[in-house]
Formats: C-alpha cells, structure tokens, sequence
C-alpha cells in the first residue's frame, strides 16, 4: 500500500515539474485593452509628420544639388509613401490643415517622379509643404481642446 502511494506522489510531483518548465510568461506582451488609441493615434502623428518633414528637407536638398533625376524621383516615391502613412489622421483629425497640404504636396511629388522635373516648379511647393507641416506638426504635439469642455481659472484672484 505504501509502494502505491508512494508510486503516485512521485508521478505527482514529476507531472508539476514539467508543466512549470514548459511555461515562459516573459514570451506574450500583455497588452492593455483599455488604452484609448485615439490618444495613441495623435501621439504617432507628430512623428509620421516629422517623417514627412524630413523627406522634404531631403528633396530640397537634391534640389540644391540636382546631378541626377533619379534621385529626385526617388526621394519624391519616399516623400509619398511617408505621407500615406499620416495622410489618413490628418484628413480626420485636421480636415483645414488637410486641404492646404494637400494644394502644395501633391504637386510636388506628382512634379517629383517626372523624367525631368522642373527644378524651378518645385521650389517653392517644397517651402510651402514644409511650412504647413511645420505648422501641423505644432499643433498635433499639443494636446486637443475639447470644444465642450470648460476652461478652469485656478489661480483666481492670485493676480
């Protein structure tokens, strides 16, 4: 009777050894339903836009240096795909801002991937575009007012 129990708890105590080995809690990220991906939207904004920004500054620069349409026409392709990424957030979230980016932006990476851009052309829609998106990159690193929300004064009569 003894052999039995004894034969069983060591079983016992083998099955929860391998079940603890087999388990690494580090292997799954826990992720956290309840954060607002509005609010982790807005805080990629601001680095797509800056993404968009500094492939501008690129193609100004190829501007400044033009050996070569390749490379215009290349940058003006990564200039494009950057604001893809960030072109849906900001139509949603800054519809004016949108619509004035767009006027300059377009043109310039539409001017951008021809065989022979015009150098002159593009000029002055690269400084634009960098103006508006330097603009909108402000505004998007500041958080939103709520249009119903009320503005406290805490420091009354401290003045």
């Amino acid at each position: 009777m003894k052999k039995t129990y004894s034969i069983a708890a060591s079983l016992f105590l083998t099955g929860i050894l391998a079940a603890g080995c087999g388990t690494d809690e580090s292997e799954q990220p826990v992720l956290d339903t309840e954060t607002d991906t509005v609010e982790e939207n807005a805080r990629d904004l601001p680095n797509k836009l800056q993404n968009v920004q500094s492939m501008l500054l690129r193609l100004n620069t190829d501007l400044e240096s033009p050996e070569s349409s390749e490379t215009i026409q290349e940058t003006g392709g990564s200039l494009e795909e950057h604001w893809d990424l960030a072109e849906a957030q900001v139509e949603e979230q800054y519809p004016e801002d949108y619509a004035a980016i767009e006027k300059s932006l377009y043109p310039l990476i539409d001017e951008a991937k021809k065989d022979n851009p015009d150098l002159e052309k593009m000029k002055p829609l690269v400084e634009d575009a960098d103006e508006k998106i330097t603009s909108l990159i402000e505004k998007a690193t500041e958080p939103k007012k709520e249009e119903d929300a009320v503005d406290l004064d805490l420091d009354q009569g401290k003045r």
